[in-house]
Order: C-alpha cells, then sequence, then structure tokens
C-alpha cells in the first residue's frame, strides 16, 4: 500500500511541475510578442525621421527583414514638379531653419521636388541627396517640369551643340548608343568628369561629351524665367519714341551710365535695355557688336527670346558685318519686339518683308 502511495505522489508532483513550468514559458512568449512589434516600429520611426523619406521594409512571416538594409537614394521618387526660386534661398539639410544651410538657390533657378513636406517646407532632390528648401510663396513657387522624370536626375538638361554621340560609358572608345542632334537634350543625372557628363537616354544610364564647344547643360525653367522677365521689360516701355543714337544703359565698358533716361531708344540701346533691366545680362551697345555675342542659330531654329540682326536700309549693299544695322527680339508666334522710326518701340509680325532682311539669329541665353 506505501508502494502505490509513493507511486501515486511521484506522478502527481511530476504532472504539476510539467503543467505550471509550460504555463509560464507560454505567458513569457505570449508577452514578448507585443515588445518585438513595438521594437520595430520605434526602429522604423527612427529611420525615417533621420533619412526623411519613406522605406519600404518587407517581413516574412516571423517578422524578420527580408532586406534590411537599403541605399535611401534608391527609394526616392520625384514628383514631376520642381520648386523655383524667386530670390536667393538657402537649401538645408532638414526641413528647419536652424539646420545646416548645404546650398542656395539664384534667382529663377530650380529643383526637383520629392514632395512638400509640410506647409513651411519642400523635400527636394539636391547634389544626389535629400534636402529641403523653404515653402513660403515670398521666396519660391511650385512650377511645372517641362521634361519632368521620376528618376532621380538634377533638374538640368545637357544640350547638344552639334551632333553629338551618346556612349554606354564614360569614354571615347566606348559602344555608341545614340545620338543628341543639334539642339537635343537629354536630362543630366551628373558630370562625372571634365570629360563627361552622365545623362538619362531611353531610360537608362549613359555618357556624352562635357566639351563646352559640343554640349551645355542649362535650366530650361530658369531660361524660361528670364526670357519671359527680358521680354516683359521690353514691354513695360512700349510706344517709347525712337532715336537714332539714343543713350544707352551701359557704356561699353560695361558699367551703368548714370546719365541714361529711357526717353527715347534706337534698336540696339533698347535691346541691351531690356537684357540688362529685365536679367542683368550685359550686351554691347550697337547691333553689330551684339551680333557677335551668344550661340549661333538658324533661321529655322528661332525660340523666344532670341535675337535676329537684320540689313538696313543704310546698310543693305555693305559686306560682312557692316551690312547689320537692326535687331529685334523674336517672341515666338512669328512675332517680333523691336523700335524703329514713328511709334517707337513696338510688337509686329515678323512677316516676309522682315524675313528678307535677315543676315543671321543669335541665342544670348
Amino acid at each position: 500500500m506505501k508502494k502505490v502511495i509513493i507511486v501515486f505522489l511521484c506522478c502527481f508532483t511530476a504532472f504539476s511541475a510539467s503543467f505550471f513550468y509550460a504555463c509560464k514559458n507560454n505567458d513569457k512568449i505570449d508577452n514578448l510578442n507585443p515588445e518585438i512589434e513595438n521594437s520595430q516600429e520605434s526602429d522604423n520611426q527612427n529611420t525615417e525621421s533621420n533619412i526623411d523619406i519613406d522605406l519600404d521594409n518587407e517581413s516574412n512571416e516571423n517578422g524578420i527583414e527580408q532586406n534590411p538594409i537599403k541605399n535611401p537614394v534608391e527609394e526616392i521618387t520625384l514628383s514631376g514638379y520642381k520648386v523655383q526660386s524667386l530670390t536667393s534661398v538657402n537649401i538645408r539639410s532638414h526641413a528647419s531653419a536652424n539646420s545646416q544651410v548645404i546650398g542656395q538657390l539664384g534667382i529663377n533657378e530650380t529643383l526637383p521636388v520629392i514632395k512638400k513636406a509640410d506647409e513651411n517646407w519642400y523635400k527636394v532632390f539636391y547634389n544626389n541627396n535629400v534636402a529641403y528648401v523653404s515653402a513660403n510663396n515670398l521666396y519660391t513657387k511650385m512650377i511645372a517640369w517641362k521634361n519632368a522624370q521620376t528618376a532621380l536626375v538634377t533638374g538640368l538638361e545637357v544640350e547638344s551643340l552639334a551632333n553629338v554621340n551618346i556612349r554606354a560609358e564614360a569614354s571615347a572608345s566606348s559602344t555608341v548608343i545614340g545620338q543628341l542632334e543639334r539642339w537635343q537634350t537629354a536630362p543630366l543625372i551628373e558630370k562625372v568628369s571634365d570629360q563627361w557628363y552622365k545623362i538619362l537616354y531611353n531610360s537608362q544610364e549613359a555618357f556624352i561629351s562635357a566639351n563646352p564647344d559640343l554640349t551645355r547643360t542649362y535650366d530650361p525653367e530658369k531660361v524660361s524665367a528670364i526670357i519671359d522677365d527680358i521680354i516683359e521689360t521690353g514691354m513695360n516701355v512700349l510706344a517709347t519714341p525712337y532715336e537714332f543714337g539714343a543713350t544707352r544703359v551701359l557704356y561699353y565698358s560695361g558699367n551703368p551710365n548714370p546719365y541714361f533716361t529711357g526717353k527715347t531708344f534706337d534698336c540696339s540701346s533698347f535691346v541691351q535695355y531690356a537684357f540688362y533691366k529685365g536679367a542683368g545680362i550685359k550686351l554691347q551697345g550697337d547691333s553689330r557688336s551684339q551680333s557677335k555675342e551668344g550661340m549661333l542659330v538658324d533661321k529655322t531654329e528661332l525660340k523666344r527670346g532670341d535675337l535676329i540682326f537684320m540689313w538696313s536700309s543704310a546698310r543693305r549693299y555693305n559686306t560682312g558685318i557692316e551690312q547689320i544695322g537692326h535687331v529685334v527680339i523674336y517672341l515666338g508666334d512669328n512675332k517680333i519686339l523691336h523700335t524703329w522710326g514713328t511709334g517707337g518701340v513696338r510688337v509686329q509680325e515678323y512677316s516676309s518683308g522682315w524675313q528678307q532682311r535677315f543676315i543671321h539669329a543669335r541665342r544670348m541665353i
């Protein structure tokens, strides 16, 4: 009987211990699950706060990240819009006026927008990284991006000044994969050396010569704004009387003329005034000197803001540059802005009568 009782007590004790410790272990595991989830949420929040972009960390069924390390830049998608500066504006490392200044936007300059971070800040793409610019409408504005990209590009374009090969690598011996014809453009990713630009071509990275005789970089939205300012300045003096030899706003040295009044213009003094007062661009004060500046443009390639140089009646039978006696600003839509004779500054059709006087055209911006 005693043996039966002892066996019974041993079995009961073993069963009770197993039951008790099993319950405690399960309780411990259940209590850890919320701590693991909270820890992961906290880590993700800290990561987003530090790099200011959204990361999509995929997890498997056990809650373990499959791709725990990612390049933050690869996660950025551009919005298709740009922010344009209305004055000189600081570019900052974070969305705070107390954060580090890492660059500056000059007047009319632009950057691709990632998104509007809040009512005070735009999140932008700058120097291959995330940065911030004020969203105060006294300093900046959101604008449409003419050649909008979602890929990570600078917002600048590489423009070809001749027919230039596009290559697979930054080498003159690498494979030619395409060509930019004169005045065609491609989005700039970065300048990789003094000899090569990295561009976006057919949605892939490619390379093109950085020789300034063959290509240039420019900001289309900035150029457009500058041209608008020049033309607006000219339009503001419509009907100002014509006077041959009128006082120039600048001396030939480029220094401002303190005796300039703006009460009269001739053709070249008007062009000089519009470019200088509208955009701070200093041109010489006579049409023949102006015709040597900028980039030569064919009559079939005219764009808004280009200067067209013509012969005048007094110079019609001269030769070379001495034939030039008139200059106009091309407005686009077959219209020109200029001054001559009775009526002074005016807008006119670029009629066949004016077209037959064409000598050459120049692009100044």
